[in-house]
């Protein structure tokens, strides 16, 4: 387990991305104690306890808890720390499994145990510290500002000379105005320019905000010469990274217009080396963690350029920085004695001279590492000793820290005791989503069950068959075995023709499960008839009637209006019928009333559930607005006639 602080998240009450959602929190130490826990939780609050303890995951089993769309868990995964890594616990190599399941595989709860919301959220801290999971990725809007010549001059001997200084010195001050600006309104940005005799060239920002923002503090301008441009890079997506071996690695970079990059690992070979332009620190981050973990950042001077150290501070690794300078001699020697030969351009020189010296920084400890570990008698992980101490550690510590792994994983598992689960929600559909999974194995199961039968029934209709022909002088038995064969050919058929139906029966499962994990269909709760007893029924089995949920009532011909007063916090009743007494009755209780024709898009048979389209929610919002503007001037209406009749 990590020596670092891991928190876990689990919604606990709500809807996602809405002010009223609730988390439980748990913090836990590198030993997996308990150092903070707190529930019912706002999200702020979430997000300023993360800041407080600065943990180095952040564990979810859904990080969709934290918004109701993509874009807004972008934004809300944006304001956590930088340094902390974003983990869903239940994505394991491309496929998402139970939390229960997870927490079953890492040995840290029993078999059939129930979850609580704070029991959930402190399994997945353990659960991230020990490294399950897959790491959540935001790539925010991204904003590109340069600053150019409007023209190039051209010849004029000495006056021409002065323009150009001139026009060098303008950009340079519009430049200083910019990186003001930004500074002052904090936002994060990387700064990279062409310094030329007397000023600058140019200069452009790489600025992580969206356009709408930078615009407020930045301004496209034209002037007599020199001309700002502001231009949005990409919009806003999400994606998991797939789990990778966190090899240990040092980075050298080069960071300018053309940014030289060079990755080794600690037994100092080179895993790659490249130059580009363009390149900011989101795609160099994507870059490097798709070898490993980067435990050392590495520049060829030695005061860091700030996009070196914002870059050091994400990935969070150690600035390596030489005592003074390297030369260009000294860069060109060691990289020509490391390679055998020169490197491609001067951006990779640089960068891989900077990781040459980072490595040749520790290398003496990493040989001392050597030594001791040919000494043991047992096995322990080579590279995280190694990068214990380059990250820090004494040799000594980092071997304690092995052996007290090693000892760990000897031990024998806790068992975890969790409280009673808490209630279903119609809101999430979660419940229905687990029930179809299970159905859909059943019926797997089922099908596996038919195939095995009618394996079996083959076999015995050969059997049957070759009786059939040791007896042909019999004439009984001949028709008997002929009897036989028809019933089991019967048989057969049922037998395919069950199958086929458990096989499409399977296949719509799926599709109504992917729908409903898409959002392309929402859960609503159905009724035989609006009566009080079909409306507690349906609630000791799906809760009681929330607001924003619908409700599909199937015979509108039969209601009981004590039954209207139990559903009006839905947002909507669908009905097959418009026009009819409880559609008109509901209307009079401010229910809104919509066509079940238009909406209704499946029915789980055997189950109070219905599957709606999307837009059910929306129209019925709608509809309910429009009831209550009509009241409202309903009532407007009737103050007025009162008013009038009491001038007379």
């Amino acid at each position: 387990m990590s020596s670092e602080k891991c928190m876990g998240v689990d919604l606990e009450s709500g809807a996602p991305g809405q002010r009223g959602a609730r988390f439980s929190l748990v913090v836990v130490n590198g030993e997996g104690k308990i150092v903070y826990k707190v529930e019912g939780a706002s999200l702020a609050k979430l997000i300023r306890v993360a800041w407080e303890h600065l943990p180095a995951k952040v564990g979810f089993d859904n990080v969709y808890e934290l918004a109701e769309d993509e874009r807004g868990l972008v934004r809300a995964l944006s304001l956590f720390p930088p340094t902390s890594v974003v983990v869903q616990v239940t994505l394991l190599e491309g496929q998402f499994l139970d939390v229960r399941e997870v927490a079953r595989r890492a040995g840290i709860l029993e078999e059939g145990s129930k979850l609580s919301p704070s029991k959930t959220a402190y399994v997945c801290a353990l659960l991230a510290c020990k490294g399950y999971g897959t790491v959540v990725r935001s790539v925010e809007e991204k904003t590109v500002v340069q600053v150019s010549k409007l023209r190039s001059p051209s010849p004029g001997g000495w006056s021409q000379q002065r323009y150009q200084r001139r026009v060098r010195a303008l950009i340079q001050g519009v430049a200083n105005s910019i990186r003001e600006a930004l500074d002052k309104a904090g936002v994060d940005y990387d700064y990279f320019y062409r310094e030329s005799k007397g000023g600058l060239e140019s200069a452009t920002f790489t600025v992580y905000a969206p356009r709408e923002v930078v615009e407020g503090i930045v301004r496209e301008e034209r002037g007599q010469d020199y001309v700002v441009r502001v231009r949005p890079v990409y919009r806003s997506r999400l994606f998991l990274t797939p789990r990778r071996p966190e090899r240990a690695l040092i980075v050298g970079v080069d960071a300018g217009t053309t940014t030289g990059l060079a990755i080794l690992d600690i037994e100092g070979n080179l895993l790659y080396a490249s130059s580009s332009k363009g390149l900011d620190r989101g795609t160099i981050i994507d870059l490097v963690l798709s070898h490993g973990k980067p435990i050392m950042v590495a520049t060829d001077v030695a005061e860091a350029p700030e996009t070196v150290r914002k870059l050091a501070a994400q990935l969070g690794a150690n600035l390596f920085v030489p005592p003074s300078d390297l030369s260009v001699a000294e860069k060109k020697e060691l990289v020509d004695r490391f390679l055998g030969e020169p490197a491609e351009d001067t951006h990779q020189r640089d960068a891989l001279a900077a990781a040459l010296k980072a490595y040749a920084s520790v290398r003496s400890k990493l040989e001392q590492i050597e030594r001791k570990l040919e000494d043991l008698s047992f096995e322990i992980s080579r590279e995280e000793v190694k990068r214990w101490v380059i990250e820090g550690l004494t040799v000594a510590e980092a071997l304690e820290r092995a052996i007290e792994r090693a000892l760990e994983e000897r031990r024998e598992v806790r068992r975890v005791v969790s409280p009673p689960p808490r209630s279903a929600d119609i809101s999430s559909y979660a419940l229905e989503v687990e029930r179809l999974r299970a159905q859909k194995e059943a019926l797997e199961r089922r099908v596996r069950e038919l195939e095995a039968a009618l394996e079996q029934q083959e076999r015995k209709l050969r059997e049957a068959w070759r009786a059939a022909r040791a007896e042909l002088l019999r004439d009984a038995e001949i028709a008997k075995m002929e009897q036989r064969l028809r019933e089991l050919e019967r048989a057969l058929e049922g037998a395919r023709a069950e199958n086929l139906r458990a096989a499409e029966r399977s296949r719509q499962l799926v599709e109504l499960l992917l729908s409903l994990a898409r959002g392309d269909l929402v859960p609503a709760r159905r009724l035989p008839s609006l009566t009080v007893s079909n409306v507690r029924r349906s609630e000791r089995q799906l809760g009681k009637v929330r607001a924003g949920e619908a409700i599909v009532v199937e015979d509108p011909g039969t209601f009981e209006r004590e039954a209207i007063a139990l559903v009006r916090e839905a947002s909507a009743v669908l009905l097959s019928h418009l026009d009819s007494p409880l559609a008109n009755a509901l209307r009079s209780s401010r229910v809104p009333v919509l066509e079940k024709g238009k909406y209704l898009k499946a029915v789980l048979e055997e189950t109070e559930l219905a599957l709606l389209s999307p837009s059910a929610l929306e129209d019925a919002a709608a509809e309910r607005e429009r009831m209550e503007r009509k009241s409202s001037l309903d009532l407007e209406r009737i103050v007025e006639e009162y008013r009038s009749r009491r001038k007379y």
